[in-house]
């Protein structure tokens, strides 16, 4: 009997011991935290789905050029696919608390787009348009120390009509 009580503590200790709430249960609580610290990470919901940039399999990169051109890319690995967020915006400063609409596609222009990236080098592209849009908001900007922060969400469309959500997108990295 002193076995059994025994081997029932032992294992009620272990099974206490696994905390499943290191793992995030909800694709929102898997998105890095909105910070401001240039952090370098980035992260949205595709038709629910979290991509984030976190681990190996990842990738985050952030660019602000001459004061006007700046892009973010997450992209993130699955099943040897590739899903990429791609959000832009060309030939205007970027300032703190302005929203910009992300409506088209092209070199003077504000866009987000979403990129799927199959192993036989295909692609099935969607992207914002004057009627699909979506908004870009710039949270943080510190040019001292190359730092810019915000959020975004648009909605794109591939050339067959069909549309993906991108939602609770955030950003915050070093440029």
């Amino acid at each position: 009997m002193k076995h059994y009580i025994l081997y029932l503590l032992l294992s009620l200790s272990f099974t206490a011991c696994c905390n499943d709430d290191d793992q995030p249960e909800t694709p929102i609580d898997q998105l890095p935290p909105a910070t401001q610290t240039g952090a370098n990470t980035a992260g949205c919901l595709v038709d629910g789905e979290a991509i984030y940039s976190k681990g190996r399999n990842l990738t985050f990169q952030l660019f602000y050029n001459d004061g006007e051109d700046f892009g973010l890319l997450v992209s993130n690995e699955k099943n040897n696919i590739d899903r990429v967020i791609h959000v832009a915006s060309y030939n205007e400063s970027m300032e703190v608390g302005q929203v910009y609409q992300l409506v088209g596609y092209g070199i003077d222009s504000k866009f987000g787009e979403y990129v799927i990236q199959y192993p036989d080098f295909t692609n099935k592209e969607y992207q914002t348009t004057s009627i699909v849009t979506g908004e870009l908001i710039i949270t943080h900007h510190d040019f001292d120390n190359a730092i810019i922060s915000g959020t975004f969400w648009f909605d794109a469309i591939d050339s067959k009509g069909n549309v993906v959500q991108i939602r609770e997108g955030r950003f915050d990295g070093e440029y």
